[in-house]
């Protein structure tokens, strides 16, 4: 018996500590050391808080509110100083890979995006001083401008991936990552793996020919460098094809769903929600009455 009392003592023990490992997220020492190539401006401060209520704000909240979403791992407030001491490299690791339950944002927002997330943040700590972009850790000074075309006769997209070099000039971007995704309701959703380029600098992906499009089967597709690392300076790249199922369907919102708008919501979960809420209320005020019969009877 003893024994037994030893090892549930133990097992109660462990369990805020294994806890607290299983949130553990460790960012890779050589990730650390990533930083913006530009400086922030009160400009890209404004874009990443409009980033940031859009993207981020539902579950951590606003900055210095301490409004986060009660989940398990909790969001937390990302003013706290246990945020903001950590460098900026860390922070863009975990933006752009996520950890369950925050989702990954590598092909949701831009890289500039994400640091212009990071400057909105920073400005949360009086004490912050940004690294100088020159001293970027690991960058190769690799600048890569992407160009995208569809071929219509092979049904493929094509992605040349040029390097402007200081001896050299403009050169075919031999091995760069490259990644295509399609624009769809709830973000970007990535078409197959990223590719590397070949020899020419060509990356190239085929296209659903199932995949649906607008009315006019159009569809908006965005290439960009696919460098977790941040070691390539590259902007992506957004165009709008006709290569799409032409479909004519109503927007989500447009219709009763349960993720439309409230205007919009199915007709049974509004009565199902109504008659929850009555039904509350009801048991609350016969638990008053209750109260107030028993009261009377303690009184007489």
């Amino acid at each position: 018996m003893r024994f037994r009392k030893q090892l549930l003592l133990f097992l109660v023990l462990s369990l805020p500590l294994a806890h607290a490992r299983a949130q553990e997220w460790v960012v890779p020492a050589d990730q650390k050391g990533t930083v913006a190539s530009f400086k922030f401006t009160p400009e890209m401060q404004k874009q990443g808080e409009n980033l940031y209520m859009k993207n981020c704000s539902s579950c951590h909240g606003m900055p210095g509110k301490n409004n986060f979403a009660k989940l398990t791992p909790p969001p937390g407030d990302l003013s706290l100083a246990r945020v903001q001491k950590q460098v900026d490299g860390e922070l863009f690791y975990r933006i752009t890979n996520g950890k369950t339950p925050m989702p990954e944002f590598r092909n949701i927002i831009t890289e500039d995006e994400r640091w212009w997330i990071i400057s909105f943040l920073r400005s949360f700590n009086p004490k912050y001083v940004q690294p100088n972009p020159a001293a970027k850790a690991g960058f190769n000074g690799k600048m890569v401008k992407l160009h995208m075309i569809f071929d219509t006769v092979q049904h493929r997209v094509r992605i040349t991936a040029i390097e402007t070099t200081k001896d050299k000039g403009e050169v075919p971007a031999q091995g760069i990552g490259i990644a295509l995704s399609v624009k769809r309701y709830f973000g970007n959703m990535l078409l197959g793996d990223p590719k590397a380029t070949s020899e020419h600098g060509i990356a190239s992906f085929e296209f659903p020919a199932d995949l649906p499009g607008d009315i006019q089967g159009k569809v908006e597709l965005t290439c960009r460098v696919n460098d977790p690392a941040g070691t390539i300076s590259s902007s992506p790249v957004t165009a709008t094809f006709s290569i799409g199922v032409p479909t004519d369907k109503p927007g989500l919102t447009e219709t009763r769903a349960w993720w439309s708008t409230r205007e919009k919501a199915p007709v049974w979960l509004i009565l199902a929600y109504s008659l929850s809420v009555i039904t509350v209320w009801i048991i609350i005020i016969s638990i008053f009455i209750s109260m107030l019969s028993i009261k009377k009877l303690i009184d007489n």
